[in-house]
């Protein structure tokens, strides 16, 4: 079996799931979930070396590492968030629809990572775009679906138009050949360099272009939002090491004006992306819906992955790739310990829910897992990712980025804590007494990523070599390890050692808390009122404005939504002003209003 036979099946397979879907819901699921576990056990046994085989007409794949990489990442966050699909099927008008949609999203996504040309590139990312944006109306919001198609449409032409840029100049669409030649022509080159960071940056969520990530994340079907959040935002990380480290970027700007020793746009990047970071984390704060405080988060980290591609050297890349892996892990099974709560629940709201604890205990661990490693804690896999970043900022001396870095991490602690702190903690609502663990076909894929987590922050080392032999195929040296320790700028990081210290604190405070005496539970009704009767439970709610003195320091601040808010409204008028005079009562004047548009069309084209 080849990478070609891998994605035409998973593309054949996406129209056989809905064909069988519409005879049996039951088996068109079995189909959902069986293509990407056969498909990843394929990539694991065959391995790094698997074969790219012979083309179909323009269809033409090549075998990576990075591919391989990236595919690998992708097909475990779908394979374990196939397992929820089941169970919404039942809540679903066209489940046939959504099951040949997510296959079909699948394999753009495969087909993207180990495409040769750019056409074939472009072809199969626009079919990932496509299949998620057709998927994100089954949720909660159509308009939500509208915002993410205009900016990743923004994106997709920005990338487009670079793509037409290189061919124009080098008459290929070769990856290898053109990215190669760029610094032969560095005007077109920075160029190319922009357009193809603005849609790497587009799709990857990264402030400005963000503000699709909320309203997608948040309103797409629970069983979905992991795989935007784990699995598709990951496809603008892959654009940006093609931008960064493939291209030589660095050698197109070695004649630019530096900023602490970088080229003056790579510099902007990284303040981009440092501003990502705090606006992920501050907009995070504030949300009650769980979904969308996930991911803004997906904002901030974002912005981690950015600045560990954008310096592109031994720490940094590797940093980032780990990221990577360790984001989409732990954000997927963030994302389906909430679907599992809304499942039992109907409500992602932390202010309408409480004490989930008590009822969904194996969902509460899956959580307090995730949001560990997201906000860099060890001895999770987001940990190893943080310090590496954190060594490459430090080396580099960049101050002010660290320190946005910093606050970043800082801040995830606050964000991360509100759901588990107003959701699963506190008191149980009389409402939710029946509620129970989510079903065991819903628990073992969020116990495995979660294992999945925990491993590779434990023992990283076998996953840090593999991202090394990457480093090397993009000319960068790579990651070096000792046993199971890493090596850094400042020293040496020890994992394993790291989580042999945090287990035995942990027996310590274990046996310590088993020791004292213990809290006598009482229901959320059963206190005392000084003589009056509280018949509302949710007054006792102190999930609502969890952070309200934090939120009033920024209350007031820019809202990038109303300035794009204010450019749709002044298009929108425009339109209204051409409609008015060119189409409304005067159809002589829109006769010529379209022969003269022919006319400065084609003499642009002879022009140019």
């Amino acid at each position: 079996m080849t990478i070609t036979m891998i994605v035409v099946g998973l593309m054949a397979l996406s129209l056989v799931t809905y064909v069988v879907s519409k005879m049996s819901k039951g088996l068109g699921s079995v189909l959902t979930i069986l293509g990407p576990l056969v498909a990843l056990l394929f990539f694991l046994l065959e391995g790094s070396g698997i074969a790219s085989g012979s083309s179909i007409g323009i269809l033409q794949f090549g075998a990576t590492k990075l591919g391989w990489f990236f595919s690998v990442t992708m097909l475990i966050v779908y394979g374990c968030v196939a397992f929820f699909n089941p169970y919404w099927m039942k809540k679903l008008v066209h489940p046939s629809a959504y099951n040949m949609l997510y296959i079909l999203s699948l394999a753009g996504t495969i087909g993207m990572f180990f495409a040769v040309d750019f056409i074939v590139l472009f072809i199969f990312l626009e079919i990932a775009v496509f299949a998620s944006m057709f998927i994100i109306p089954f949720g909660k919001s159509r308009n939500a679906a509208v915002v993410y198609f205009a900016m990743s449409t923004f994106g997709s032409f920005a990338f487009l138009y670079a793509i037409f840029m290189m061919y124009g100049k080098f008459g290929s669409f070769d990856i290898s050949f053109v990215l190669g030649q760029l610094a032969t022509e560095p005007t077109t080159a920075i160029w190319v360099i922009i357009l193809m960071g603005i849609a790497a940056f587009v799709k990857l969520g990264i402030f400005p272009f963000h503000i699709w990530l909320p309203m997608a994340h948040g309103n797409a079907p629970d069983t979905f939002s992991p795989i935007l959040s784990g699995g598709l935002v990951k496809i603008g990380a892959f654009i940006a090491i093609m931008v960064v480290a493939i291209a030589p970027t660095y050698e197109v700007l070695k004649n630019s004006y530096e900023v602490m020793g970088l080229p003056i746009l790579i510099y902007i990047v990284l303040i981009i992306a440092a501003i990502s970071m705090v606006v992920g984390t501050l907009m995070a704060i504030k949300q009650d819906d769980a979904k969308k405080l996930i991911a803004y988060s997906s904002v901030a980290n974002a912005g981690y992955i950015i600045v560990g591609i954008a310096l592109n050297d031994q720490l940094s890349l590797s940093g980032a790739m780990m990221h990577i892996f360790a984001h989409a892990i732990a954000s997927a099974a963030a994302f389906l310990s909430i679907g599992a709560v809304s499942y039992r629940t109907g409500t992602t709201k932390i202010s309408e829910l409480g004490g989930m604890i008590q009822k969904m205990p194996i969902t509460y661990t899956v959580y307090l897992i995730s949001i560990i490693s997201m906000a860099g804690i060890p001895p999770m896999a987001g940990f190893i990712s943080k310090w590496l970043l954190f060594q490459s900022l430090a080396s580099h001396g960049l101050m002010f980025i660290g320190a946005a870095a910093f606050f970043g991490s800082v801040g995830s602690f606050l964000y991360v804590f509100r759901p588990l702190s107003g959701l699963f903690l506190g008191q149980l609502k009389p409402q939710h007494n029946h509620v129970k663990e989510a079903p065991i076909f819903m628990v073992v894929p969020m116990v495995i990523l979660s294992g999945i987590s925990l491993f590779f922050g434990v023992l990283p080392n076998g996953l840090l070599n593999f991202i090394g032999k990457i480093q090397v195929e993009l000319g960068v040296e790579g990651i070096t390890t000792v046993d199971t320790a890493i090596m850094g700028n400042n020293g040496l990081l020890d994992p394993t050692l790291v989580f042999i210290n945090f287990g035995l604190g942990f027996v310590k405070a274990f046996i310590i808390f088993m020791s004292l005496s213990k809290s006598r539970k009482v229901g959320l009704m059963d206190t005392y009122t000084a003589a009056e009767f509280v018949y509302d439970p949710n007054v006792y709610h102190y999930a609502k404005s969890y952070y309200a003195p934090i939120e009033r320091l920024y209350e007031k601040h820019p809202d990038i939504v109303a300035l794009y808010k204010g450019l749709v409204q002044r298009v929108v008028d425009l339109g209204r002003l051409l409609q008015f005079i060119f189409f409304k009562t005067k159809p002589g004047t829109t006769a010529l209003f379209i022969v003269l548009t022919i006319i400065l069309v084609l003499w642009g084209e002879k022009i140019w």
